[in-house]
């Protein structure tokens, strides 16, 4: 087997990871396809989706995760698309566009009757710079609809054919290694301005958080570049991962979501943040349903249970 800086990154953490915890380690179960994949419904007026952070770990708990996602699109009527908020392979990242994990974390976790015909708009994690990045990135012109990042940072709109959408997501990438990002600002400067008559909710997703009631947040030099531009922005909401366990912190006009339990070891949490609304030690992911008249986020569990709503009437005046 060919070495690459990623299998030996991988090596190690699992080694690791098998003295601390004994060897036993609870892998992803066999893949069974699904008899049936439903393609999603067609937006109208209703824009549903599926938001999952720092999901990629290989293990018992991100397939659970997955399933809850399926219990919820069952019990909502479909997803009309879903969000990766990075950190989609760990420990490092993909080596290319025919690495095994796509198969093994992606591809097969993500079939299912509900999920299995779903476009998956996806930003990068710092591990996912760990290891090649371009290839993530690449990915998105031979996975037949199922995976889409077309750059770093891009803009996806979300609505019906022919009219205005429901929703606009910014993606960015909030890793400090990131080369482009004077590139970036650039971007998101042009995006705020083309924004700024807009009649539809904004949001802007990135790895790492601004405000957390965990240890992990951005770094002090990307908050110092990104945080102005957001501010301005305005959007309804930031959606990050990171911390590895779900959080709502409301923080001027923004909601701050933190949606990381999607798979891998979970995080503590401590004190309680000016702003928080909600917090939860738990694997899960979080639900978006956005009409014209107003937003609800749905946080659920790695069985599709709700915790907890938020109903805000964010359109812009």
């Amino acid at each position: 087997m060919k070495w690459t800086r990623r299998r030996f990154l991988q090596a190690s953490f699992v080694g690791v990871a098998g003295l601390i915890v004994g060897c036993t380690r609870h892998e992803l179960p066999d893949y069974v396809a699904p008899r049936l994949r439903k393609k999603p419904p067609d937006i109208a007026d209703e824009l549903r989706l599926a938001i999952v952070g720092d999901w990629g770990s290989g293990q018992i708990e991100q397939w659970e995760v997955a399933q809850g996602c399926e219990a919820a699109a069952a019990e909502l009527g479909g997803f009309h698309a879903g969000i990766f908020l990075g950190d989609n392979f760990y420990p490092a990242g993909v080596d290319s566009v025919g690495d095994p994990l796509w198969e093994e974390y992606f591809e097969q976790v993500y079939d299912t009757e509900h999920l299995g015909g779903l476009t998956w708009h996806a930003i990068l994690g710092n591990h996912d710079h760990a290891g090649n990045p371009q290839a993530q990135i690449d990915y998105s012109r031979i996975s037949n609809g199922r995976w889409n990042m077309p750059d770093y940072f891009y803009r996806q709109d979300f609505g019906p054919r022919g009219g205005d959408p429901l929703l606009t997501m910014i993606g960015i990438d909030t890793d400090r290694n990131l080369e482009r990002q004077h590139e970036q600002l650039h971007f998101l400067q042009q995006e705020i301005d083309a924004l700024q008559v807009a009649r539809w909710p904004v949001i802007i997703c990135g790895h790492h958080p601004f405000h957390s009631n965990g240890n992990h947040e951005i770094s002090t030099e990307m908050r110092q570049q990104l945080e102005p531009l957001i501010r301005q922005a305005r959007p309804v909401a930031y959606f990050c991962g990171h911390d590895h366990n779900l959080q709502l912190i409301r923080r001027e006009d923004t909601l701050h979501v933190v949606s990381g339990g999607g798979g891998k070891v979970l995080h503590n949490m401590h004190g309680h943040v000016e702003g928080t609304l909600y917090k939860e030690r738990a694997y899960g992911f979080v639900v978006m349903i956005v009409r014209r008249d107003g937003i609800r986020l749905e946080f659920r569990d790695r069985r599709g249970n709700l915790l907890h709503t938020h109903t805000a009437n964010d359109t812009p005046d």
